[in-house]
């Protein structure tokens, strides 16, 4: 009986390893578009893999295991299966494999940010792959090599390795050709060679789009959008920046969703649509913190896991004494004093991540509460006002009140318009200006003209005060800024003036030109303010006041101007005395202004 049942378990084995290898294959294939996918064949082939006890494919569905959980950002899952996959492999002498995970290994350094150990993987698999003259192993690991050169922004070195790989595609595996090109054009946007990076984007759109690679076409095209914003063709970017923004949402890959809706958020900002710019810039904050706290949580277990293999080394170390002869003593000393001075820095390392962790909380925490503060005067301040105003339309409407009993209500309805458009221009500005890495347009203008211009866009408050606002130093004093952040900026500053100055009494703005630095100054005779209160000026922490003559604010135009300030590359500051007024100063420097 025996003998007819052992050629028909062969047989099974055999079928078997051929439908694992066939999953595999499959699996490699998948990790770049569907990395969900490719998790559960990888899965799937590991237990055929037990349940026939081949060690060899086992070891390579962990392989793919690992490799799954990189593409979808799960680094600490990756390292646990790849470490898995490396004994396997190492205990069974399987050296392609081996050199493999070496690779797979240097991925998940390179994803959570240390380069340098990733180099030094990528190097462990080259040593391995170039004695067997793989091909597409090599192109592999030189295309791997240069995107670690290019995190760390050496990009003649990352061009090296990339020409490398280029020498190693051959038509068995073409269709990883677009992941090369994508490479190449970004190292070329990334040096300014616009020229260059087109041509070689044009080559990953036809390659992508014949061979299927969802990822390289969505990165294709978030790269088309940064090149048509440095080229000055927004609606282009635009196009672009949609399509890789809908494929990364369709994807669900949180790292793809954050850096698309940032590249969404700026080409919005561009055209300057922005509410769209801002709803993009909200999605890119919510994924920011997911994305920067999975990176954290990565960093700080790969640590951790470290930290368990120097715990283990230790304990081999005393083992290794209570059955050293005497004459080894001393070498046990000198290991001894090199493990401490690993911990050291090991334990420096873990502290300056913490407290890394603890100035990256607060500073998310004074963010958070600033935005909390801004989304709730977006559903007070805003809703309030429309319901007003929508009522006495309804009202007028449906003739519940004729044109004669609607005029009392105008003044108070061009109020509410004014302050809503005035709390929607901040909040605009506000957004655009938390947009990092924009390039500011700067032009040549005098500040008499940007005076001039809200000295008549504010008569009416100024009239209804009887204050007198006067700048004629600003006469011939010129800037190179962006002038529309500038004005911004100098109406909220005009308008807290007024708002906390006496009834006929005067706001000067006064333009000092020093030997490094320009300085405007806006100086009111109004009520002042405490010390306690000047520390909270600009944090959007303090309450907001109300003015002489009962005017109500929302506690953002202070705020705000701290960040515009910022953005022109200068700084404020405020000097106050309680019921004799106040100077707020606005400094730039020669080289910005």
């Amino acid at each position: 009986m025996m003998c007819v049942l052992a050629p028909a378990l062969a047989q099974n084995n055999n079928d078997t390893r051929q439908e694992i290898l066939s999953i595999l294959s499959e699996a490699s294939d998948e990790v770049y578009d569907d990395p969900n996918g490719s998790l559960e064949k990888s899965i799937r082939a590991k237990e055929l893999a037990d349940q026939i006890k081949d060690d060899s494919l086992k070891a390579a569905a962990l392989n793919r295991i690992g490799n799954a959980h990189w593409s979808l950002g799960n680094q600490m899952d990756a390292i646990e299966f790849l470490q898995k996959s490396l004994q396997l492999a190492e205990a069974n002498n399987l050296e392609v494999l081996v050199s493999k995970n070496y690779g797979n290994i240097g991925n998940v350094y390179n994803a959570v940010g240390f380069n340098l150990d990733a180099i030094n993987y990528y190097r462990l698999e080259l040593g391995i792959q170039e004695q067997y003259q793989q091909s597409r192993r090599l192109f592999a690991v030189y295309n791997n090599i240069a995107r670690a050169y290019f995190n760390l922004n050496q990009y003649d070195s990352a061009h090296h390795y990339l020409n490398k790989a280029s020498k190693r595609l051959e038509d068995s595996f073409i269709h990883l050709s677009p992941i090369l090109y994508s490479n190449q054009a970004e190292t070329y946007l990334k040096q300014g060679k616009l020229e260059i990076a087109d041509s070689l984007l044009e080559v990953t759109y036809r390659t992508s789009n014949q061979y299927g690679s969802k990822r390289t076409s969505l990165v294709a095209n978030q790269l088309k959008a940064e090149l048509e914003r440095k080229k000055g063709n927004p609606e282009h970017a635009l196009e672009h920046a949609q399509l890789a923004s809908d494929m990364a949402l369709e994807m669900g890959v949180k790292e793809l969703i954050y850096t698309t809706s940032k590249t969404l958020a700026n080409c919005y900002g561009d055209l300057g649509e922005f509410q769209k710019a801002f709803e993009n810039q909200i999605r890119y904050e919510a994924y920011k913190d997911s994305v920067q706290n999975v990176k954290v949580r990565n960093e700080l277990e790969l640590l951790s896991y470290y930290q368990r293999l120097f715990r283990l080394r230790v304990l081999e170390e005393k083992n290794q004494i209570s059955t050293t002869l005497a004459e080894q003593r001393q070498w046990i000393i000198n290991g001894l004093v090199i493990v401490l001075v690993i911990a050291t820095i090991l334990i420096g390392i873990i502290f300056y991540s913490t407290m890394k962790i603890r100035k990256q909380k607060r500073e998310l925490e004074q963010l958070n509460a600033f935005k909390t503060k801004i989304f709730a005067i977006v559903s007070h301040d805003l809703k309030s006002p429309i319901q007003s105003v929508s009522s006495v339309i309804e009202m007028f409407n449906e003739k519940l009140i004729s044109k004669e009993e609607i005029e009392p209500y105008l003044p108070e309805v061009r109020e509410k318009t004014s302050n809503l458009m005035g709390l929607l221009n901040n909040i605009f500005l506000w957004a655009e200006g938390q947009m990092e890495g924009e390039n500011l347009a700067k032009e040549n203008f005098t500040v008499h003209q940007v005076l001039e211009d809200l000295n008549a866009e504010l008569k009416d408050r100024l009239e209804e005060k009887a204050i007198q606002l006067k700048y004629e130093s600003a006469f011939g004093f010129n800037l190179h800024s962006n002038r529309g952040i500038l004005r911004i900026l100098l109406r909220n500053l005009i308008v807290n003036a007024i708002k906390f100055s006496h009834p006929k009494s005067i706001v000067e703005v006064n333009c000092v030109e020093g030997e490094e630095t320009k300085i405007i100054e806006v100086i009111d005779q109004g009520i002042g303010m405490r010390e306690e209160m000047r520390e909270k000026l600009f944090t959007g922490g303090l309450e907001s006041k109300v003015g002489t003559n009962g005017e109500q604010g929302n506690g953002l135009g202070l705020a705000l101007c701290n960040d515009f300030v910022q953005i022109l590359g200068g700084k404020i500051d405020v000097e106050s005395v309680e019921g004799e007024g106040s100077v707020f100063r606005v400094i730039l420097t020669d080289q910005d202004a």
